[in-house]
């Protein structure tokens, strides 16, 4: 019994050691209080990810880049995965995800900013900008619509705006998508909502900028693979996916 235990010790200590980390990338923006970038990556994900390696036996390196190149360094296998994506079918094709929705690292809510008392205000108060069933009113937005929505590059939010031609005709990342919003000339923002309000206070727009009751998009947030890696290590990736969804669970059930 001692001989088996310390053979299956030196074992562990063995793969710790000779195992190379995972690099995993993820946008180079500050979004408290889910990522941040400052000298070391740190916030709710990055808490959720070591505590889900330290479970699998794994250890990560993290990088920050925009989020294009990000996704493009990973199917390049430059960087094992990155964090935090949504789900889409072109998606699949590119990136290895987990076939279990449960073993998401974050749900989100994308909703608009907007500018208080601003035609977009109204007309959700008026239950005009969304429907009953909580769907954004795209026909109606655009009878209304001035200056059109904004989103982050490169993220889904951004594609529905453009295939629904409601874009504004200019880019802003979003600390100048707040600022365009507040001084009237973005209609609005739209962003996950905690990142968002979080965003809006650093900037002390709180009074100006105001986040939609309405929901424009809820979904999940993954962390997939290179698919070459994956295939390469399918049980530990499964492993490290399976304690994604118990340390979420443990971490954010105080946040």
């Amino acid at each position: 019994m001692i001989l088996n235990a310390l053979l299956t010790f030196v074992l562990v200590v063995s793969f710790s050691i000779d195992a190379k980390p995972w690099r995993l990338c993820h946008e180079d923006k500050e979004y408290p209080p889910y990522i941040s970038s400052n000298y070391q990556a740190s916030g709710l994900l990055v808490d959720i990810l070591e505590h889900a390696a330290s479970s699998s036996n794994i250890e990560l390196y993290f990088t920050a880049l925009p989020w294009k190149r990000c996704q493009q360094a990973v199917k390049d296998g430059i960087y094992d995965g990155l964090f935090a994506m949504i789900k889409t079918p072109k998606r699949t094709k590119q990136f290895a995800f987990p076939m279990t929705q449960q073993h998401y690292i974050n749900t989100a809510d994308y909703v608009i900013l907007y500018k208080r008392n601003s035609f977009l205000h109204r007309a959700e108060l008026a239950g005009k900008l969304f429907s009953k069933q909580g769907e954004f009113n795209v026909n109606y937005y655009k009878k209304i619509k001035e200056f059109g929505l904004q989103a982050p590059a490169g993220y889904v939010v951004e594609q529905y705006i453009k295939q629904h031609n409601i874009a504004a005709n200019s880019d802003y990342d979003l600390s100048l998508g707040i600022h365009q919003v507040a001084i009237g000339r973005l209609d609005g923002y739209i962003v996950e909502k905690r990142i968002g309000l979080a965003q809006v206070e650093a900037l002390n727009q709180q009074n100006h900028v105001i986040s939609s009751q309405g929901v424009l998009k809820r979904t999940y947030w993954y962390v997939p693979f290179n698919r070459d890696f994956y295939n390469n290590n399918k049980e530990d990736v499964a492993r490290f996916w399976h304690h994604i969804q118990l340390s979420r669970e443990q971490i954010l059930a105080h946040n």
